[in-house]
């Protein structure tokens, strides 16, 4: 059987990316030696960073340069009404997967363009339903983002030979809100970056001081969304520099890029008077990650949407404590300190707290157990998925 990885997303979406590329490694690494697999990518650029962890890549291109970027973001704006001229567009994909000898294509991120298949069995991927979970938030309500969410479920999860998703959590939210059969669904859990490694980073004093950075620090590593709720954190300093005599010994730092909110969040800073407490990096190379968690006296959480995120594996890998969205606590057991996403009052004694050394070391390692916990949960479902594939493997030898 021949399975095609299909990677759509480019490299600053963040933690979706990076997640897609332990897809990729997971699957050659669990079924590569009985079946052939293939990765793919719309986007030249991923390439280079698919070569950086050992995966060939082919880059799929039909429509002329960056032809399928365009193609999987027009097939997105479908919303509830036959769009032809995408509906041909997105058979060129399906054609050309085809053409390729594909049994199966696995798309590794949110994707909308197995939507128009008319032939091809695929796997796809889900990892929140935040529109119906959180839909105060503009990036997922506003300009018809909400009912292109939904028609994408609606249409695209009933004819998934299996669905990834995130969490167990996650799993039953998709069986209560769209009727979708538990068994074709598997709950892998996220594993952190595979740029964290020592291979692929940088020397932790030379990162820190391209960006001016002393060890000490908080680290809150999110794209600028609304829902990422840098404003809590903004809303702690301030209420934190009112608790220590010392204020220049607080900072926090965010890394990420900006996807409309950063400017917004920087009047905030100004406005609540701890601009000089807050280094906005932007969105680092990845390599300088491992430095930016090493460094941190913790690494804070204070988004809205999950269940499941990245930065608290990779804070517990790396041995960072962690503060961390109350209302996710599903993800974290025991190994961090909660806060609610509401109350930057909890969020500051929290802050506080962390800076016992004792508090910081009983995280750390209870950290470490929670990762063992994660793996262990991987490992079940890294089986499940096995014989998921290969039942279809069997089913496939009945037709040409």
């Amino acid at each position: 059987m021949k399975i095609g990885i299909l990677l759509e997303n480019p490299i600053h979406v963040g933690g979706g990316f990076n997640q897609a590329l332990n897809a990729i490694l997971q699957l050659q690494r669990i079924i590569g030696k009985q079946h052939e697999v293939v990765a793919f990518t719309t986007i030249e650029a991923n390439l280079q960073h698919l070569e950086r962890l050992g995966v060939h890549a082919q880059h799929l291109s039909i429509a002329g340069p960056a032809g399928l970027r365009r193609i999987a973001r027009a097939v997105l704006r479908r919303l509830g009404r036959k769009e032809s001229g995408n509906a041909r567009m997105a058979a060129k994909i399906e054609n050309a997967l085809l053409e390729a000898g594909l049994d199966l294509a696995y798309f590794v991120t949110h994707s909308s363009t197995p939507n128009y298949f008319r032939k091809l069995n695929y796997i796809t991927t889900v990892l929140d339903l935040c529109h119906r979970d959180d839909l105060e938030f503009p990036e997922v309500s506003s300009d018809g983002k909400f009912e292109e969410r939904e028609w994408h479920f609606s249409t695209c999860l009933p004819r998934a030979v299996a669905i990834m998703v995130a969490s167990r959590q996650l799993l039953k939210r998709i069986v209560a809100r769209y009727g979708i059969d538990e068994e074709r669904m598997i709950a892998m859990p996220f594993e952190p970056s595979p740029f964290l490694t020592e291979a692929h980073s940088m020397d932790r004093v030379a990162a820190l001081d391209s960006y001016g950075l002393k060890d000490g620090y908080y680290f809150y590593p999110a794209q600028f969304w609304p829902h990422k709720n840098h404003i809590r954190i903004l809303e702690a300093i301030s209420l934190l520099k009112q608790k220590l005599a010392v204020d220049s010994d607080i900072r926090v730092v965010f890394s990420g890029g900006d996807h409309g909110n950063v400017a917004w969040i920087k009047q905030q800073a100004r406005q609540l008077g701890v601009s000089d407490n807050v280094t906005f990096l932007g969105f680092v190379p990845v390599d300088h990650m491992r430095a930016l968690y090493e460094g941190a006296l913790a690494v804070v959480m204070s988004t809205y949407f999950g269940p499941t995120n990245l930065p608290p594996l990779e804070a517990w890998a790396l041995g960072r404590p962690l503060i961390y969205s109350a209302h996710l606590n599903e993800q974290i057991g025991d190994a961090a300190l909660l806060a609610d996403a509401d109350d930057a009052g909890q969020w500051a004694d929290a802050m506080l707290r962390i800076r016992d050394p004792a508090v910081a070391v009983d995280l750390i390692e209870k950290g470490r157990k929670q990762l063992k916990v994660v793996d262990a949960e991987r490992l079940d479902a890294e089986a499940l998925f096995v014989r998921r594939l290969e039942q279809f493997a069997q089913r496939r030898k009945c037709w040409e």
